[in-house]
């Protein structure tokens, strides 16, 4: 059982211990990229520290990428970014974890930052669309939503209240008023794991380690494109994920984290997401 002290839990306090000897750590793992040569100039050019982002999993490459950009733009400046669930980032911003940038895979877990007050205005910088993969030979015969319906089909989701999950339901819901009968339960009722993030989903499948799993069209990277098959959604049927980034109320560099966003909305950033897979706003 945790024991509250303050705002901080435990858990929180040893996340705080940790940061300090090795660097920030998320969910989905954390990296500190490594700039390269400049190249390029910015507005934030001659700007120094560190850089903070808390992002969603599924913008790990495109946001691994971006980092390297923003150093060779700011060379006295170091970017560290830990991707995860959205939600479970959102707690770790909750519980007063560092950090200059919020970057989230939906507008609900965004919302409740600025309910609360942790982060300024945020602004939609991306949007993603869900699909359904399965392993490249697919042995539970998977074509469409209604087989993942079907009796002993292994379905793997992301913990229920990170994006991809509630995208997952919303579509299910959409089919049964589509198809009718009970679908969203049956698929439910099939999942056998729940993981901590979308990327990790994606691996189970993977691995043939499940039969089918919910990701975003962004997910399918180099490393698993060759060991899935994608599934499309109907798009009558699908739902678009809207991506919102913001800086922290309590950002320690409040400059670097906005040129940071200027960047992820410049025509260099969106022409960047949009190599990835995402669909761009600007």
């Amino acid at each position: 059982m945790e024991v509250a002290w303050g705002r901080l839990s435990v858990t929180s306090l040893l996340f705080l211990l940790l940061i300090g000897s090795t660097g920030l750590t998320g969910c989905g793992g954390a990296s500190e990229s490594r700039g390269r040569t400049s190249q390029g100039t910015s507005a934030g050019q001659g700007s120094s520290g560190t850089l903070t982002v808390l992002a969603a999993s599924s913008l790990t490459d495109a946001f691994g990428e971006l980092a390297i950009t923003f150093e060779e733009q700011n060379p006295d400046t170091k970017v560290r970014t830990s991707f995860g669930g959205s939600s479970d980032l959102l707690t770790q911003i909750e519980q007063g974890a560092p950090a200059d940038v919020f970057a989230s895979a939906d507008g609900d877990k965004m919302d409740t930052a600025v309910q609360d007050n942790l982060v300024n205005e945020p602004q939609t910088f991306a949007r993603n669309r869900p699909v359904i993969i399965v392993p490249e030979d697919n042995p539970a015969g998977i074509h469409g939503l209604q087989d993942l319906a079907k009796s002993g089909t292994k379905l793997v989701l992301a913990q229920d209240g990170v994006p991809i999950a509630e995208y997952a339901k919303k579509i299910l819901a959409n089919a049964d008023s589509e198809y009718g009968g009970n679908l969203e339960q049956q698929v439910m009722n099939n999942i056998v794991s729940r993981e901590a993030n979308v990327r990790a989903s994606a691996n189970r499948v993977s691995l043939g380690e499940a039969d089918a799993t919910f990701v975003y069209i962004t997910d399918v990277t180099l490393d698993i494109e060759d060991q899935v098959e994608v599934i499309e959604i109907p798009k009558d049927l699908n739902v678009t994920a809207t991506y919102p980034i913001a800086t922290l109320k309590e950002a320690s560099n409040s400059e670097l984290a906005q040129h940071w966003i200027d960047l992820v909305l410049s025509d260099e950033g969106q022409r960047l997401l949009e190599e990835y897979g995402f669909e761009r706003v600007s």
